[in-house]
């Protein structure tokens, strides 16, 4: 699991892997790059392919997104918990968060 999007009172477990991401640049017609640009394709499509365990359909991952909203979330937020999914997936390089905690400690 990579990460968690709660729609309804629901948590949906995020998974991503190279074959989900290969599904998401061919529905969508785009590579990840250009899919990460926060716009509802791309939000659908990259949600979609993160709850392919649930065996959704992109039509169904779209519900979900629109849910999301209504439930008084913005696109925005959606994005970023998409965005650090990815990255704990290990398909982004991110910034590790200050903690003000030494690690090494």
């Amino acid at each position: 699991m990579n990460g968690t999007v709660v729609v309804g009172g629901k948590a949906h477990f995020l998974r991503f892997t190279v074959n989900h991401l290969c599904c998401a640049e061919e529905a969508a017609g785009q590579p990840l790059h250009a899919l990460m640009n926060g716009s509802f394709l791309g939000i659908r499509a990259i949600l979609w392919c993160g709850l392919m365990d649930e065996k959704i359909t992109l039509e169904e991952a779209g519900e979900l997104v629109q849910a999301y909203l209504q439930q008084g979330s913005t696109l925005k937020q959606l994005s970023q918990i998409l965005a650090n999914a990815l990255c704990d997936a290990g398909f982004f390089h991110c910034p590790v968060q200050e903690t003000g905690e030494n690690p090494s400690a």
